[in-house]
């Protein structure tokens, strides 16, 4: 009997490896190594422009980690937008995982596109990967997409890793449907974010209806966008990481939000010339600033009481911000000819508005909302072509001319070679990396700020000390509820970075309310600087010794609060 049973299953299994043999290997599968199937390209293929979705739903036995290899110079377009499988996750990538910045190959990675008046798109059922790869929202004949990913169910995972994506009239990713969203970006190029008339339209990432579970980026360069990039919207998004990016000729807001992020991380990035577009009181409401104020780099709000009622954190630390002088008169142009009727325009060309400066400024009621340093120039950048130059100019006159209500004007791309709407320029025509010795190690852990692909070298170090520095970077949450549990007791700890030039975090713990100094001591016991001498609530705290006036060497901390007390020793090497 259990012989007889077994015949059904084995008929089963034969029959699927047949279809597979014949369906999937015989036709899209060019090699096999373990769990990864090598997929024809469109040319290998008699001009097929339905691989992709072919390939997902003939694998439907695919073992968990199955990745689907793109080939160099592979060309995947999507005849229709396709949805990933519901019951798996899928990883897409292509053969060359060297990082897109510093690709120098002539061959193109796999270009992932739309086809014949389809811009191309794929819906993820279940979490997706997609790594080494060009994904345009785009056709061949010029057909341009409002986005390309879409989250098709909730809590789920996009992870993109060393793409290169170009062109978007909207977002290149919208979960709009799906609450809970997770989206993970490193080492990734984005470029000519623009293709719509909409003054708000060309950015990364959007979610309309619901609310997104975390936003981490990191060591990706952003250039020449139009719109807002990063929509928040009136979400407070549980976790949002920016750490070590750079965001050049960006014209609209960086980080769209009313303001309610709790947990909020900007770290060592540049940003050159963003948020150059003016603003009005009221202008595109909801979308900016609900109290009327122009929205900076970062921005913060009394969290309303609908909202969820918790102790905040957003860490902003040793970031990079540059005006090129010719951007300056965008607001008095735009009051000088009453551009849409009105003369009340005001620069976003700032880090914070006055409301969001006080938040950080007042650490009884926001003790975790920390400002460290903001770096004040332009680097010494190695090769930027026309981006600095003439590109400004076209920058600034489409910022003014956009704000008009009726205004039609699109950005125009930012092209140096490439005339084909799916293909880049290729290889990435700028560099990006510079020689400010400041700047070069001036990020947390002494590492340059910015995207570090630009630096290879440095970027190695600085992943065999990855967790360390996030470790640092996200610290004590800070995030609980306000009527949370406490410290149990009191605790000082070793500061971070230690080593450290100029500047460096000492975070302590509190279990009651006390009377708190925190002073630093020269190696002869000399008091050097008072960092802390208040009365704070119970709960972790931190505070910023800046040692730009100190001479190297080392030095003490010592905390004392009530009847404790407690003494570190840290080192500063200029």
């Amino acid at each position: 009997m259990k012989k007889l049973l077994l015949l059904p299953v084995i008929l089963v299994i034969l029959s699927r490896s047949s279809v597979f043999a014949q369906n999937l290997g015989d036709v899209y599968i060019e090699a096999i190594r373990g769990d990864t199937l090598v997929i024809r390209d469109f040319f290998d293929l008699a001009e097929d422009a339905t691989i992709l979705e072919n390939v997902f739903a003939l694998d439907d036995a695919a073992p968990v980690g199955r990745v689907y290899e793109l080939k160099v110079n592979g060309y995947y377009p999507l005849a229709s937008n396709l949805t990933t499988p519901a019951d798996r996750a899928v990883i897409i990538a292509g053969a060359d995982y060297t990082r897109m910045v510093v690709n120098h190959s002539p061959d193109l990675p796999p270009v992932i596109c739309g086809f014949n008046g389809n811009s191309g798109g794929i819906s993820f059922a279940n979490d997706l990967t997609v790594k080494n790869a060009i994904v345009m929202p785009a056709a061949s004949d010029g057909t341009l997409g409002w986005a390309f990913f879409s989250a098709a169910n909730p809590n789920l995972t996009l992870t993109l890793d060393n793409v290169l994506m170009e062109h978007t009239r909207w977002s290149f990713v919208q979960s709009n449907d799906a609450p809970g969203t997770n989206i993970k970006i490193s080492d990734s190029y984005f470029v000519n974010m623009n293709g719509n008339t909409g003054r708000r339209s060309g950015g990364v990432y959007d979610n309309v209806d619901y609310n997104t579970d975390t936003v981490w980026v990191e060591n990706s360069t952003h250039i020449w966008g139009q719109g807002m990039l990063y929509r928040f919207r009136e979400f407070p998004i549980n976790r949002v990481i920016f750490n070590h990016n750079t965001f050049i000729n960006i014209g609209h807001s960086i980080f769209e939000t009313a303001g309610y992020q709790s947990n909020m991380y900007v770290t060592q990035n540049i940003f050159i010339n963003c948020q150059t577009k003016p603003y009005r009181p009221g202008l595109d409401y909801p979308e900016t600033d609900l109290d009327s104020l122009p929205t900076g780099i970062i921005n913060a709000r009394v969290l309303p009481d609908s909202l969820e009622q918790v102790e905040r954190k957003i860490y902003v630390d040793r970031n990079l911000i540059y005006w090129d002088p010719r951007l300056e008169n965008i607001p008095d142009t735009a009051n000088s000819i009453q551009l849409g009727g009105y003369t009340n325009w005001v620069s976003q060309m700032i880090t914070m508005n006055s409301r969001t400066q006080a938040m950080f400024d007042d650490d009884v009621t926001y003790p975790y909302l920390t400002e460290g340093a903001w770096y004040e120039k332009l680097p010494d950048f190695e090769q930027t072509e026309n981006l600095l130059g003439e590109m400004v100019e076209t920058l600034k006159n489409y910022s003014i001319a956009i704000m008009h209500t009726g205004a039609g004007e699109v950005l125009t791309d930012w092209r140096l070679v490439s005339t084909e709407p799916v293909i880049p320029d290729w290889p990435i025509p700028v560099d990006l990396s510079y020689s400010d010795a400041d700047l070069l190690t001036g990020g947390i852990s002494g590492f340059p700020l910015g995207d570090l692909n630009w630096f290879p070298a440095k970027k190695a170090e600085w992943l065999a000390q990855r967790d360390q520095e996030y470790e640092y970077i996200l610290g004590p949450t800070g995030i609980k509820k306000i009527d949370g549990s406490l410290p149990a007791d009191f605790e000082l700890q070793q500061n971070y970075p230690n080593p450290f030039n100029p500047t460096t975090v000492i975070r302590y713990k509190l279990p009651i309310n006390s009377l708190v100094t925190i002073k630093v001591y020269d190696v002869l016991g000399r008091e050097v600087q008072t960092l802390v001498n208040q009365h704070q609530n119970a709960g972790d705290h931190s505070v910023t010794l800046n040692a730009r006036n100190l001479s190297s060497g080392e030095y003490f901390y010592r905390l004392q609060a009530g009847t404790y007390h407690d003494t570190k020793k840290l080192l500063l090497l200029k």
